[in-house]
C-alpha cells in the first residue's frame, strides 16, 4: 500500500489516537483498538480504508509526490499524470514555468509508453528567459504518472562555448603560424575556413560536420612549420630540388596531428595530408585519384586555391575574379572535384561576401 496521507493528517491521526487510548483506559475500554488504528496509521502514513475507498487528499498526494523526489532539490521539479496533465510542481517550477500546463508543453512524446517501460528520458528545454535546462524525464508505474527532474545548465552551455571559442582562437593560432612562416597572411586562414564550410553545406553536408571542417581547416598548412625558412621565404620559383622539400609540408603537418583523438584534429590531419593531392591522381604526396581523395581534401583544395589566387602576395598580384574563374573551370576534373568546382561557382556570390568580410 502507498502513502496516502499527508504529514498533517498524520500528525492529526497520532494525536487523537493517543487522547482516544487516554479516555478508553479510563472509561471506556472498547475506544482503545480505534486509538491504537488511529496510532498506527497516523504513524505510518497509511490507511487501509482510504485506501479501499481511492480516496487519498491533494495533501496526501502532495506528500506521496514530494517522497518521491530529490530532498532539498532547489531546481525545478514536475509530476505529470498519464493524460499528459501536470498534477504537481515544487515552488521553483512554479515561480521558473507558471504558465506550464502539460508535459507537452516541455516535449512531445508518448507519455503513456514513458510510463508503461519506466523509461527515463533525457532533453533539454529553453525558456523565454534564454534559461537552458536539462530534464530528466523518469516514467512510473508505481505513481502512473512522469517525474521530471530539471536542472540549469545554462553556466555549462555558457562555458562549453567559452571553451570552444577558445580553442577555435588557438586552431587558428596555429593556422597562422603555419602560413606566417611562409608568405600568406592571417585573414587566409580564416578565410579558408570559412570557404571550406560553405562549400561543406552547399555539398550536402550537416552543421555539424561543415562546422568541423570550418574549425580544422585552417590548419591545413600547419607543416610548413618543418621546411626551411630560406626556401619558404624564397621570393622567386623553387628548384625541383627545393620544391621536393616543400612538398614534404603536407606529411609533416599529418604526423603532427594524427596522433590526437580529438575530431578536430584527426580532421585537421586529413586536410594536412591530402588538400594538395588532385583530382586526376597528379598531386602529392599520395597520388590519390577521384574520390579516393577524402572529402575534406577536396574541399580545402578549392578554399585553399581560391583564397591563395585572389590574394595580392609580395612575389605577385592578386589575380581579377575572371581569372580565377577560368583557372577553375579549366581544372575542374582535373585538379578539382569537378561537383565543388560546379558549387563554387554556381554560389560565387556567397564566396565573395566572405572575402569581403575578411579582407587582408
Amino acid at each position: 500500500m502507498l502513502i496516502n496521507l499527508s504529514k498533517q493528517d498524520s500528525n492529526i491521526r497520532v494525536i487523537l489516537g493517543a487522547v482516544i487510548i487516554a479516555v478508553g483506559s479510563h472509561y471506556m475500554w472498547m475506544l482503545i483498538p480505534m486509538g491504537i488504528m488511529l496510532m498506527q496509521t497516523g504513524l505510518t502514513s497509511k490507511c487501509p480504508i482510504t485506501h479501499l475507498f481511492h480516496k487519498p487528499t491533494k495533501a496526501a498526494q502532495k506528500n506521496l509526490f514530494v517522497n518521491s523526489l530529490p530532498k532539498y532539490n532547489p531546481q525545478p521539479v514536475f509530476i505529470f499524470n498519464s493524460n499528459n496533465q501536470l498534477i504537481f510542481s515544487n515552488k521553483v517550477s512554479q515561480k521558473l514555468f507558471p504558465d506550464l500546463k502539460s508535459f507537452s508543453d516541455l516535449l512531445e512524446a508518448d507519455i503513456k509508453s514513458i510510463i508503461e517501460n519506466e523509461r527515463v528520458q533525457q532533453f533539454t528545454f529553453t525558456s523565454i528567459e534564454e534559461t537552458v535546462y536539462s530534464f530528466v524525464a523518469r516514467g512510473s508505474i508505481e505513481l502512473n504518472s512522469i517525474m521530471v527532474y530539471g536542472t540549469d545548465i545554462s553556466e555549462v552551455i555558457d562555458l562549453h562555448k567559452e571553451l570552444q571559442d577558445t580553442q577555435k582562437e588557438i586552431i587558428y593560432t596555429m593556422g597562422e603560424i603555419g602560413e606566417t612562416r611562409s608568405k600568406e597572411t592571417g585573414d587566409h586562414v580564416r578565410r579558408v575556413a570559412e570557404y571550406s564550410q560553405l562549400l561543406a553545406l552547399l555539398a550536402g553536408m550537416d552543421k555539424k560536420e561543415a562546422e568541423l571542417i570550418k574549425l580544422a581547416s585552417p590548419m591545413h598548412d600547419i607543416g610548413k612549420v618543418g621546411i626551411q625558412y630560406s626556401i619558404l621565404k624564397k621570393p622567386g620559383k623553387l628548384t625541383e630540388d627545393e620544391f621536393e622539400v616543400m612538398k614534404t609540408h603536407a606529411e609533416i603537418g599529418f604526423n603532427l596531428l594524427n596522433h590526437s583523438n580529438r575530431p578536430v584534429l584527426k580532421t585537421a590531419a586529413i586536410i594536412s595530408y591530402q588538400h594538395h593531392e588532385k583530382w586526376n591522381g597528379t598531386g602529392y604526396p599520395q597520388q590519390l585519384e577521384g574520390d579516393a581523395i577524402h572529402i575534406y581534401g577536396r574541399i580545402t583544395a578549392i578554399a585553399d586555391v581560391f583564397d591563395a589566387l585572389g590574394s595580392a602576395r609580395v612575389y605577385k598580384e592578386a589575380w581579377p575574379l575572371e581569372k580565377i574563374l577560368e583557372l577553375f573551370k579549366a581544372q575542374r576534373g582535373l585538379h578539382f572535384d569537378p561537383i565543388l568546382v560546379d558549387l563554387l561557382i554556381e554560389h560565387l556570390d556567397k564566396f565573395l561576401e566572405i572575402r569581403q568580410k575578411y579582407p587582408n
